[in-house]
């Protein structure tokens, strides 16, 4: 949401501001004057209102998904270090051309697998 200025009389700043005091201290919460401008706008136009929660909960869904990939990615990182050093001990020890064949057919064979799923 971008931001936008406004500019009241005098007065009205005066009144809002007193508005936003008065509500602070019942509630016991930090009230603004945005606060207040946010508040009546919402009441006024709901749809508005609902369209930024709409909006917020889109990020929110997104930020949890761009987390979760994240996470996945890191796994997936030690992962293939894990197998990267496994087949670094393991290569040494295969005698033939065959074994060495047969085990690079099986890790294809997997990572087939992988991706397809």
């Amino acid at each position: 949401m971008e931001n936008t200025s406004v500019r009241l009389a005098p007065e009205v700043c005066r009144k809002l501001a007193s508005e936003a005091r008065k509500l602070a201290q019942e509630t016991g919460e930090n009230i603004t004057v945005s606060d207040l401008i946010r508040a009546c706008i919402a009441e006024k136009f709901p749809q508005v209102a609902t369209r930024v929660r709409r909006e917020a909960a889109a990020l929110a869904a997104l930020r949890e998904e761009v987390a979760t990939l994240a996470e996945r990615n890191a796994s997936l990182e030690r992962e293939i270090e894990s197998l990267a050093r496994t087949l670094a001990e393991l290569f040494p020890t295969l005698a033939t051309r065959a074994q060495v064949k047969e085990l690079t057919d099986v890790l294809e064979k997997i990572f087939i697998a992988q991706k397809g799923a």
